[in-house]
């Protein structure tokens, strides 16, 4: 059985608080606390905990990513059951947390955009990167007419990511799945026309 590094239990332990926390209230002790491990192996490992927010980002980034390529690259699906999909599966793993954390990309967003340029960089960068698996599927569905959508598809992806991000904070501020419920049956209501 290969052993788990040092850095990547910091890592996932890490995205942990800083998901249930966010940047400002996640110190450096809470998330070697939380590995178990002495508060100098964090430093070992990533100097900084704006060097590790970023690797936790890409971690939860490139996590997402791949499940959304794979459900969005699956053309036997109708393009409103992938959408639906996506967006349950959001939806799910939100209110499995109690509907308090939210999206690590999102709280982030909101959080340090002004603190930190590489972090907001990467931010940006990783809605790009979500974004380009669900307006491929889009706009192959669009040339099937599958759906009548008007818009360009990748306006209509960040469309839909920048909608679904709201409704997730409201799903936070609420504590319920109601604006995500919402979002859903409008976004499917659109597409679907």
């Amino acid at each position: 059985m290969p052993r788990v590094s040092m850095r990547d239990v910091l890592i996932e332990a890490g995205q942990k608080v800083l998901h249930e926390r966010g940047y400002a209230a996640t110190t450096v002790q809470d998330i070697a606390a939380v590995a178990g491990v002495p508060k100098g192996s964090f430093f070992n490992h990533f100097g900084t905990k704006e060097a590790f927010a970023a690797l936790a980002l890409e971690r939860y980034v490139s996590e997402w990513e791949a499940g959304l390529a794979g459900l969005m690259d699956n053309d036997s699906l109708p393009i409103l059951q992938r959408v639906t999909l996506l967006i349950d599966a959001v939806s799910n793993r939100v209110m499995a947390a109690g509907a308090r954390d939210g999206c690590l990309v999102g709280n982030l967003g909101i959080e340090v955009t002004g603190a930190s340029e590489p972090l907001r960089q990467q931010l940006s960068e990783a809605f790009r990167r979500w974004r380009a698996p669900l307006a491929g599927a889009l706009a192959r569905a669009q040339a099937r007419g599958e759906i009548a959508m008007t818009v360009e598809a990748a306006a209509m992806a960040d469309f839909i990511q920048n909608g679904l991000q709201g409704a997730l904070l409201r799903a936070k501020v609420d504590r319920t799945s109601a604006s995500i419920n919402q979002f859903k049956m409008i976004m499917l209501e659109l597409l679907g026309r």
